[in-house]
């Protein structure tokens, strides 16, 4: 349990989720966290579990659309650890069950805004201090949908897509630093984000078709393999993305979940 012993981590979108869950593992592996979220509340109790495990955590409100939050979470986290060793972009945003002919501008921008821009500018915050430290590990977060598309999120697939890219240019551009640079790219995950979805009773069907495991996976599966690729146990993985779908990206016809009822 100690893998991450004297690293500091910033986590975005960690106020709930897969965010919150790799929060925890870090904490618990032994990093001190700064927990981005624009959910106020939720940061906060993701800190005081952080605190109640014994483990050390700061929360910083944090819009990562916004380059003044992203320097704002990276300068208080280095501030309050003295460095930066390790950052998970995991904001997210997305508008779902939509086309092209039904999204809205003002959602298509807040999609890449958040998935993709969000990243470039905490990138652009925290590789400075990780070059100092003598190296750092970003860990992007991806899709496996970027790797086959899905019905009625355009935004969120182009996004998650130019994820993949962008991680790879990362890794080339910052390697020879001792900056390694992974996404993960997961499947149908148990999150509020899909509660409601996961209540149509045609979910499970779906799950057991469109799975080779034949379950949803939930947020810990995630994190694990995000501390996988924080860790030294990667130090030879770069520009990668690491799967972890169940093997939906396996079989064939995978989409979003349902079709919505007629």
């Amino acid at each position: 349990m100690d893998r991450l012993t004297g690293k500091v981590a910033i986590v975005t979108g960690a106020a709930s989720g897969i965010g919150r869950a790799t929060a925890l593992l870090f904490a618990a592996e032994g990093a001190a966290v700064g927990v981005g979220d624009i959910d106020a509340a939720g940061g906060e109790a993701v800190v005081a579990e952080i605190t109640a495990l014994g483990g050390r955590g700061l929360f910083v409100p944090t819009d990562v659309s916004s380059a003044r939050d992203a320097e704002r979470l990276v300068s208080q986290t280095v501030d309050q650890w003295g460095a930066l060793h390790v950052l998970h972009n995991n904001a997210f945003w997305a508008r779902s069950a939509q086309t092209v002919l039904t999204l809205s501008e003002a959602d298509w921008d807040r999609t890449l805004d958040v998935c993709l821009k969000g990243m470039f500018l905490m990138s652009r915050c925290a590789i400075p201090h990780m070059q100092r430290a003598g190296g750092g590990s970003i860990v992007n977060m991806a899709s496996a949908v970027a790797l086959m598309g899905s019905r009625g999120s355009p935004a969120y697939v182009a996004a998650k897509g130019a994820v993949i890219s962008f991680t790879k240019s990362l890794a080339i551009d910052f390697g020879k630093a001792g900056i390694r640079a992974n996404c993960v790219a997961p499947g149908p995950i148990a999150t509020g984000a899909n509660a409601e979805r996961r209540k149509d009773p045609r979910w499970a069907d779906f799950i057991l078709d469109h799975t080779l495991l034949a379950r949803t996976g939930v947020p810990e599966d995630i994190a694990a393999a995000v501390l996988y690729l924080a860790s030294s146990e990667s130090s030879y993985v770069t520009g990668t993305t690491l799967v972890v779908d169940g093997g939906a990206t396996s079989t064939p016809n995978w989409g979003p979940g349902p079709a919505p009822s007629p």
